[in-house]
């Protein structure tokens, strides 16, 4: 006969996780996360909604940088619309590549994985890029909090990669320099061609330009 401890242990498994706890779990690689976002009940809209939120880290420390320089609607445009914008499109060609690189190096049962749910996995894998609020800091710090943000992201992005597919080794590591090459071109592209149309002012923080 099954114990009351176990019977609310199954309870709260079962139990939706709110979107503060995802993203707590995400930023911590809980393994468990990445298996909940994958499910058939994982959330698009949450997903959605933290790369969103995510890309406001480092929008936050650009509207701080053009706020501080005397160009507060500059900031406003560049870093908390545009910023997530980009790193929206970013998400969505990144998750693609490892979806499509992914599957085809994945265990039989993971193959007929579809889309969304490698991107959900993704999407809460961007995390740590809320700490980009702190490279508003001067430099040195400036730069570590760049490096540490990427590296972060890096690793709750394998550990997405390897839940969602199932893929470890050589192979994760392919489909995670996929991944992340699609979405690091992406970003550059998009903003590349924002400058050399004349909207140069949303250089972003993500390395790409400056403050």
């Amino acid at each position: 006969m099954p114990r009351a401890e176990d019977n609310a242990a199954a309870v709260r498994t079962k139990a939706p996780r709110s979107f503060k706890t995802r993203l707590s779990d995400a930023a911590l690689l809980v393994p468990s996360h990445d298996r909940d976002a994958t499910g058939s009940g994982g959330s698009t809209g949450q997903a959605v909604a933290i790369a969103f939120v995510a890309a406001l880290g480092f929008g936050v420390a650009t509207f701080l940088g053009w706020a501080f320089s005397g160009s507060p609607l500059t900031g406003l445009v560049a870093g908390l619309v545009l910023e997530p914008l980009v790193t929206l499109a970013a998400w969505l060609g990144g998750s693609a590549a490892a979806w499509l690189v992914g599957a085809r190096l994945a265990p039989p049962d993971a193959r007929g994985r579809r889309f969304w749910p490698v991107a959900r996995a993704l999407a809460f894998a961007q995390t740590p890029n809320l700490v980009g609020a702190l490279v508003i800091l001067p430099p040195p710090f400036r730069g570590g909090v760049w490096l540490m943000a990427r590296l972060w992201m890096l690793a709750s992005s394998s550990a997405a990669i390897r839940e969602a597919l199932g893929l470890s080794g050589g192979r994760l590591l392919v489909t995670l320099f996929a991944s992340a090459a699609v979405y690091t071109a992406l970003l550059m592209g998009i903003f590349w061609v924002l400058s050399s149309i004349g909207v140069g002012s949303v250089a972003s923080v993500h390395g790409i330009g400056g403050l």
